[in-house]
């Protein structure tokens, strides 16, 4: 009973503290700015000769990229001209790569690959022909060799556009409400115009109504 107790309190030590350091690793992506990075990698293979294989056909240096809020990172693999096929896997799942990159004649190609995490659970695999099978390793980013190669301006015109189409919108809104308070100013002042001459003529009616009946009772 104790035994069982004590495997299941490493169990649930060990899944928080991946939380924490996957929780920790995407915060760090976060305060990263914008731009391009360049990190070195190792490689991890259970048998030697596949170690050594891995570390000659993989690049120690791959790029990490912020761009519009995502991050990217790009690995470039050689030895094209007798390995195909390559797949890179991301926590166990294939993951979509598209191929930025590929030099028949230096036989490299470039896949490049979205990821959440600096030090994500990182692996590929690369069909070699002579073996007529795949060969699988994980790839391991050292963090510690982060480094910024080009920093990147954030986009601003779509918020600026938005600005300006709101300004716009308001100005043409006020042109419009103060229009419609000329078009009322008009037509308030048409309508007292024509009440006062209205008004007028029948003074005038009226004062030679009064003025025709004076005259008949002089006579």
């Amino acid at each position: 009973m104790k035994k069982i107790k004590s495997l299941f309190l490493i169990a649930m030590f060990s899944l928080i503290m991946s939380v924490q350091t996957l929780v920790a690793s995407a915060a760090q992506l976060s305060e990263l700015e914008s731009g391009i990075y360049e990190i070195k990698n190792d490689v991890y293979h259970e048998q030697e000769i596949g170690m050594n294989m891995a570390r000659t056909y993989l690049d120690e240096n791959m790029i990490l990229e912020k761009s519009e809020g995502k991050w990217y990172y790009t690995i470039k693999f050689s030895g094209t001209d007798y390995m195909n096929n390559h797949r890179i896997c991301l926590n166990g799942k294939e993951v979509k790569a598209e191929v930025v990159s590929e030099d028949e004649s230096k036989h490299t190609i470039e896949l490049k690959f979205e990821t959440d995490s600096i030090t994500p659970d990182l692996s590929t695999k690369i069909y070699v022909d002579a073996m007529e099978r795949d060969v699988e390793f994980d790839v391991i980013p050292k963090e510690d060799t982060l480094t910024l190669v080009k920093a990147i301006e954030e986009p601003v015109e779509k918020v600026e556009s938005e600005t300006t189409s709101k300004e716009d919108t308001e100005d043409n809104k006020q042109s419009e409400e103060s229009k419609n308070e000329d078009v009322k100013e008009d037509s308030s002042e048409q309508k007292t115009s024509n009440k006062t001459i209205f008004i007028g003529i029948g003074s005038v009616i009226v004062i030679a109504i009064i003025a025709l009946v004076v005259r008949k009772i002089k006579k």
